[in-house]
């Protein structure tokens, strides 16, 4: 077993599982060798694959809590990549168990605080979120930490506080974004303005930069400069709904008439977006004036 974890931990995936295999054609019921086939399908990003392996493992050996752990690691990969609430809740339920079979396994398992903080966060349970993370940093120091303890600040309205966790790390564009956003939330255009921009010089790719600097701008006044940026954006996902409903906030300030045209034709050919439409305008930072004139068009989609 130490030679494949040796192949694991070099990151030799391939050659690791094929030891594996191999094994357990000798050894058809060793719950081990199926934790081992887990941890290798985790490491690469496989997750469903992962769960398949170690829901193998728990079935074989219940009482074990490192396997419940590492399922629960790979239920909330799975589930955070494709927005499954259920599969979230269900890796909490198995960290939650980990913990009932081994009350040390946070010790054993370093990363277990920074799933667990991870997990709340989706489930938006922001104050126990936030105890995990702080205990997370006290094994594992690294900006990817701070960067999620910022979030958790964020959705606690600790703006500040928020943005200090995200200073850890400026050559990153998801940091400067998340800098970019928290001003722009707290009506520091500027601000929020100077990192954008700082944002697209380290990413210039990424569409939602140019989302957020288009809706900046429209706060500070300057629309024909809004209106080139999020041309930009549009360029690069141009069917996108969060950006097209910018691209309806800065039409919003130069041509109403125009809005109503757009946003219905969107919709009507976009009805997989529709959802997203109704439920990011119930939630976004709009003038008051724009608000009301997109909610009163949204009233026949949502």
């Amino acid at each position: 077993m130490s030679e494949i974890l040796e192949l694991i931990n070099k990151g030799k995936y391939s050659e690791a599982l094929k030891r594996i295999k191999e094994k357990i054609e000798q050894k058809k019921d060793d719950p081990e060798l199926y934790y081992l086939m887990g941890l290798v399908y985790f490491k690469a990003g496989k997750y469903k694959r992962a769960i398949d392996s170690l829901s193998k493992a728990v079935r074989l050996k219940g009482d074990e809590a490192k396997y419940h752990c590492l399922l629960g690691y790979s239920l909330y990969g799975e589930g955070y990549a494709n927005g499954d609430e259920k599969l979230i809740r269900r890796a909490l339920k198995e960290l939650q168990l980990s913990v009932e079979i081994d009350k040390d396994i946070p010790n054993k398992e370093k990363e277990y605080h920074y799933y667990m903080a991870n997990i709340l966060y989706e489930l938006e349970d922001y104050e126990k979120a936030l105890k995990e993370v702080n205990e997370a940093l006290k094994f594992d120091n690294s900006p990817l930490v701070h960067k999620l303890k910022g979030d958790i600040l964020f959705q606690l309205k600790k703006y500040n506080e928020a943005i200090e966790e995200y200073r850890t790390n400026l050559n990153d564009d998801k940091n400067l974004y998340a800098i970019a956003y928290t001003y722009f939330t707290i009506g520091k255009y500027e601000q929020a303005l100077e990192y954008y921009d700082r944002a697209i010089g380290v990413n210039p790719e990424d569409p939602y930069h140019y989302e957020g600097k288009a809706r900046t701008l429209i706060f500070m006044g300057k629309i024909n400069e809004a209106y080139e940026t999020i041309k930009k954006a549009i360029d690069i996902d141009p069917d996108n709904p969060y950006i097209k409903l910018t691209e309806i906030e800065v039409l919003a300030e130069i041509d109403k008439r125009r809005v109503t045209k757009v946003l219905t034709e969107y919709l009507e050919e976009t009805e997989e977006y529709r959802e997203v439409i109704c439920e990011e305008s119930k939630e976004r930072k709009f003038k008051e004036k724009t608000r009301e004139l997109i909610e009163k068009i949204l009233v026949k989609f949502c």
